[in-house]
């Protein structure tokens, strides 16, 4: 006798989440019975709809952009529908008690860090800011306290050395290789979740647009983090002559030094500008409406606009 289809609800808002709802969709044991996901808007980092995946699919499944998840009409809608277990991926809002209650295996949450650490909305860019040698996927039971659920699984996964974009593509593919088989021994072997080590909790905070400019008093180590970790938003910058000039690629010279935010040298390999134990070298850069150009287009259109000693602080 053929074992009854897992019944499934995905709540999921950006691209990443509809990588997930593809695995989903591509499983027969499971019947996908509906989609929520935010509502469509605008986005100032880099999607022009925080749904559209999701949204401009011609997918068959009821799917749910509800600006009021207490909205009784919502509510009453949802709940005609009986779901073993709420998938759950960046939707982007909290859920109330209700959504967490009423599937019959509960909310199923992926987190792209291995909790207790990095709990909140940017777990991927603050392991690589801190410069963490491994992160990974936690699958996570809701409740409703941010991130804090019991543990299903968890994978590990080394990112040293890697920018924002490698990081993600890595942890989505982890993810990805262990979503289907989590929900199974869930539903099927009765998989219990584990209470997380809370003493052990940090938190990933989301991030500011300010944040991505240089304090160029800091150490190489830190700004060669932070650039890495925000490739993705909102990127790097520095204001000269009240021009934000975003960095678009660098390297770094430790053995260089000098007075931290002052030009040490322009030429066709680089803009270099000291910071507390070295020299920062830009190899790419953005004006304000213009394209990306390199440091040798830079050098030999305008060399004139930014000189040896002068200070960015």
């Amino acid at each position: 006798m053929t074992a009854p289809k897992i019944k499934i609800g995905f709540a999921g808002t950006p691209e990443l989440a509809f990588y997930h709802y593809q695995e989903l969709a591509q499983d027969k044991e499971f019947d996908i019975q509906y989609i929520l996901t935010q509502p469509v808007s605008k986005s100032g980092r880099g999607m022009l709809k925080s749904n559209y995946s999701l949204q401009d699919q011609s997918l068959s499944v009821k799917t749910f952009t509800p600006s009021n998840l207490k909205q009784k009409k919502f509510v009453d809608e949802v709940m005609k529908y009986e779901i073993d277990l709420l998938v759950v991926v960046a939707y982007g809002q909290i859920l109330p008690k209700w959504i967490l209650d009423y599937p019959k295996f509960g909310c199923l949450n992926v987190h792209f860090s291995l909790l207790p650490l990095y709990r909140g909305a940017s777990p991927i860019q603050r392991c690589i800011e801190k410069g963490d040698y491994e992160s990974g996927v936690s699958f996570m039971k809701l409740n409703e306290q941010m991130d804090a659920g019991p543990l299903y699984f968890q994978s590990k996964a080394t990112i040293k050395d890697l920018d924002f974009y490698e990081v993600e593509k890595k942890l989505i593919n982890l993810s990805l290789e262990n979503l289907n088989s989590v929900i199974k021994r869930i539903v099927f072997e009765s998989l219990k979740p584990k209470e997380q080590n809370h003493t052990l909790a940090s938190t990933a905070n989301k991030i500011t647009k300010e944040e991505g400019e240089v304090n160029w008093k800091n150490n190489y180590q830190d700004i060669h983090r932070k650039f890495k970790a925000f490739k993705n938003w909102p990127q790097t910058f520095f204001i000269f002559q009240n021009q934000k000039i975003k960095i678009h690629d660098m390297l770094i010279d430790p053995n260089k030094r000098g007075h931290a935010g002052t030009i040490a040298h322009v030429n066709k390999d680089s803009i270099g500008v000291f910071c507390n134990n070295g020299c920062i070298l830009i190899t790419d850069l953005q004006f304000p409406g213009k394209k990306i150009i390199s440091a040798k287009d830079f050098f030999n259109s305008k060399r004139d606009i930014i000189s040896v000693g002068d200070s960015l602080n």
